[in-house]
Formats: C-alpha cells, structure tokens, sequence
C-alpha cells in the first residue's frame, strides 16, 4: 500500500490568498491609525463614519483639527477626502474652513471654497491685526446663521486661534485656554508655547465691550506702534557654558509688505552673549530722559501727552556675580518696535536652544524677565544650560525716549 497524495484545489488556494490580502489590509491599516495617533500626540481624536480624525469640537458651533492632508501626508495627518466627507455629512453647506498654515495649501474647492487662509510661522504668534481679522470673519459667518460652524486647523497654531476667538466671544483668558485644554487634548496641556499664552492675554487686553451694545461683538482697540531701546541681553545663572549666541527678528508691518497678509519675520541683529566679568563697568554715569507717554484715563490732560523725568542708571548689583552670567550689551541701544523674537543657540549655526515673542507695547517696565517655563521650545539642550535660578533679562530704554 502506498501512501496517498491529494493535491489542493484551486478554490482552496484562492481562500488563502484572500485571507492573505484580508491580513495585509487589516495590518496596513492598524499601522495608519497607530502612526497618526503617534502624530497627533495628546490631542483628542475623533470617530466618525469609519473615520478616525484628529479633530475636536470645542464648542458646538467651533471645531479644532489638524491640517487636511494630501498624497504622503496623509499617511500620518487627517487625509483631506475624509475630512470633507465628514463636514459634509454633518454640516452640509454650513461650515467655512480657516487655514493658519503659512508653509503649504490646497484647492479651497475640496471645501466647496469656503476657506479663509490667516498665515503665520508654526509654534510662532501672529500679528495682533491677524487675529482681530480672523475673529472678525468667524463672528460675521457665525452670524449669518444658526447652523454654521467653523473649522479652524494647521498645526502649532490652531489652539492661539481658537482661544482668541473664545476670548472675543466673551470669556476671559484663562478661561479660554482651560476650556481649549479641556476639550482638545486628554492631558489638559492645550496651549503649550508660553509666547502664544502671552499672546492670548495681549489680545484679552485690548478688548472692550461697547456700552450701548452689550450683546455685539467687542471694540478692538489694536495699540500704538511703540518704539523701545533694546540696552541689554542677559542670562542669570547659566551653566555648562560660557557664550550663547542670539538672533532678534521682528515681524515686517503690513505697510512693509502690500497685499500680503503673511507677515515674514526678518533679522535685526544678532550678537554673543559672554560672561560678565566682575571687573567690567559699561558706564559710570546715569542718563537724564524726557520720557513723553500717552495718559488717556487723566481727563485733566485733555489727552495730551504726560511728559515723565526719569533717571536710569545702568549699573550692576554685586549679588549678580554670585551666579555665572552672560550678557551683551549694545553699545548703541538697539530701537525696537512692534512684534519680536529673540532665538538663543548653542552655536552661530545652528543647535537653537529656545526663544521668546513679546510686543513693545505691552512692556510695562524697562525689564522684561523670563523663566524657564516663559521660554519657548526649551529642549534638552536648552535645559542644560540653566541653572536653578536661571532668568533671561532684557533691559529697554525709556518709552520712546528723548534723551536731555
């Protein structure tokens, strides 16, 4: 007797096969959602229609996602088709897309052309005017009727945006950006980049509800293009090194750059920062200035200018030589205005350690300070040349000043 040998039909290959591809689908896949999720990070998803989406609905009518991605992208972002499917499916014909993405577009007609582009630079702040813009268009579609939403999205700027918005609605700052957190990520961490948290409380600031029209949309009081002398760069108690490199760059006003709302950032200057010696003295003298500042709420001014006498003396406290310092000092002060980003980096090319955006006209004083959590960006490298204490100062002249 012999043993007997059956061959497997081909309907049994063809089963195999299927299964096969079944694998490879279900394996492809689970890779996707796994490496979007990756991307996504903290941020909440949502499903919906078979779809998983990184998007969130901060309030009924305002919806947060990332951006709506084409070809390779969409291998790890929000593919673009089913962000369309979706928005139709919920809000056929009621919803308008806001794209804060200044690197990369797509055809506004995936979104029936209902898409607004308010462009600036990723985990950076936009132009006070850019916002009062954006809020201004998102209130007028919001009003048009009461089943329109908005969609805002990019990448490291949608929640700045959002909470402005939620600010021009009415609540406070902090209120926003706890509902934001709240809503759009599981650990409570929404606005992360402390310039953009700053940026938020600017924008609170200038806001006044009209007395005659409780219910309608606040009064935008943009400030005054303010001019400071940028005299000092400090870094109190620094460790591991002894020079840190710096860029400043402001924001080009609109004026600078006709029929473009992108506003590109340029350099102003950039330097060294060195260790301070305990020997060094910049000056042995105080200057004398005629300070003129603006006093709106002193009626008995008539809105005329209030001229200040100051006296500023630029000289240095012992306690300082307690910790390592580095600074640079200009020796013609630097004149500033309007939107700024000062970069720190371990070298001239180059290894970025972190930085921080302020606007002039919201500087108090003639010290602006910063911890390490008011930095932004503030990686392993950067933390490794703080010290406990560690502080960046920056030292201004009088507000536009006048020397006497």
């Amino acid at each position: 007797m012999g043993t007997k040998i059956s061959k497997q039909g081909p309907a049994k290959v063809k089963i195999m096969g299927d299964i096969n591809v079944q694998h490879k689908v279900v394996h492809y896949l689970t890779s996707l959602f796994f490496v979007r999720s990756l991307v996504s990070k903290s941020r909440r998803r949502m499903i919906v229609a078979g779809y998983d989406l990184d998007m969130t609905y901060i309030t009924d009518r305002l919806l947060a996602m990332s951006y709506p991605a084409e070809r390779m992208q969409a291998m790890y972002r929000n593919p673009l088709w089913q962000v369309k499917n979706v928005l139709d499916m919920r809000h056929p014909g009621h919803y308008k897309v806001y794209n804060l993405c200044a690197e990369e577009s797509y055809d506004a007609s995936h979104f029936h052309g209902r898409v607004e582009v308010y462009p600036f630079d990723d985990n950076h702040v936009p132009p006070l005017k850019m916002i009062k813009l954006l809020c201004e268009s998102i209130h007028s579609w919001l009003s048009q009727d009461p089943e329109n939403v908005a969609v805002i999205h990019c990448k490291g700027r949608t929640g700045l945006m959002v909470c402005a918005y939620l600010v021009y609605s009415g609540m406070s700052a902090d209120e926003a950006l706890q509902l934001y957190a709240a809503k759009r990520t599981t650990n409570n961490q929404g606005v992360s980049i402390p310039s953009q948290r700053r940026y938020v409380g600017y924008w609170s600031s200038i806001l006044k509800i009209p007395r005659e029209n409780l219910d309608g949309p606040p009064v935008v009081e943009l400030p005054k293009p303010t001019t400071r002398e940028l005299r000092r760069i400090r870094l109190y108690d620094t460790v591991n090194t002894d020079s840190i490199f710096f860029v400043v760059t402001k924001s080009l006003e609109a004026e600078e750059v006709p029929d473009q709302l992108y506003q590109p950032s340029v350099e102003v200057v950039k330097g060294c920062c060195r260790q301070v010696k305990q020997a060094c003295q910049i000056t042995d003298s105080p200057r004398y200035y005629m300070s003129c500042v603006d006093n709106d709420s002193d009626q008995s001014n008539n809105g005329r200018e209030t001229t200040r006498f100051l006296v500023q003396m630029d000289t240095e406290r012992s306690s300082i030589y307690q910790k390592t310092c580095l600074d640079y000092y200009f020796e013609n002060p630097l004149q500033v205005a309007g939107d700024l980003r000062v970069i720190f980096y371990e070298k001239m090319f180059g290894g970025r350690l972190f930085y921080t955006c302020f606007n002039t006209a919201f500087i108090e004083n003639i010290l602006l300070q910063f911890s390490v959590r008011d930095l932004d960006k503030v990686g392993g490298k950067g933390r490794s040349i703080c010290g406990s204490t560690f502080c960046l100062e920056l030292l201004f002249g009088p507000t536009n000043p006048v020397e006497y």
